[in-house]
């Protein structure tokens, strides 16, 4: 590829990325903007995309976090935790989750994933857990500085083992869009 094709593909994907932000800007407008009648209508995957929409608006809304996420109703807890630990595992695996502060939210989510109906994953979770003996209310030895302080934390427990058997599994998605159209009115 010459210099002028590749500046032509770059000029291209970035009108493509600028046009699908903007898409995606007009779309949390709308469901920002929506009922819970107005919601029925939308399809499993649109309804995913209100409901984050949704909660993570409500929860960016707080200068701190931690105040956001307490801020949520039950439903919308369930739904922005369990998503959380998906994105995060799905990004990076589950000692991401832990070394994040998406982990104020690790002691709830085997409770969680079992409200929504994923019990292979709250067994999966749990038995992680319970064979490594991690206090999920006291994350603190989590904490890192660097990604050098990250590498060591991966090697400190089976995290690929848990991983792997995470991505064979169904996608916590289609639990979390079930339970989003099953609580309709919370969201």
């Amino acid at each position: 590829m010459g210099l002028f094709s590749a500046i032509k593909e770059i000029i291209r994907f970035r009108k493509e990325l600028k046009k699908s932000i903007e898409e995606s800007k007009e779309k949390e407008i709308l469901y920002l903007s929506m009922s819970s009648e107005d919601m029925v209508s939308l399809s499993d995957d649109e309804l995913f995309e209100a409901v984050l929409s949704r909660t993570e608006h409500k929860v960016d809304s707080f200068d701190e976090w931690e105040y956001g996420v307490n801020s949520l109703n039950n439903s919308q807890k369930i739904f922005y935790s369990i998503n959380w630990l998906e994105a995060e595992v799905n990004n990076g695996g589950l000692c991401q989750f832990f070394v994040n502060s998406s982990r104020i939210v690790a002691p709830y989510v085997s409770e969680y994933m079992s409200i929504i109906g994923a019990n292979n994953h709250k067994n999966l979770f749990d038995k992680f857990i319970a064979d490594n003996n991690i206090d999920l209310y006291n994350l603190s030895s989590f904490d890192v500085d660097d990604a050098d302080e990250y590498v060591k934390q991966t090697e400190r427990y089976p995290f690929d083992d848990y991983d792997e058997a995470f991505y064979g599994m169904d996608p916590l998605e289609v639990y979390l869009k079930k339970f989003a159209r099953d609580h309709l009115e919370d969201f």
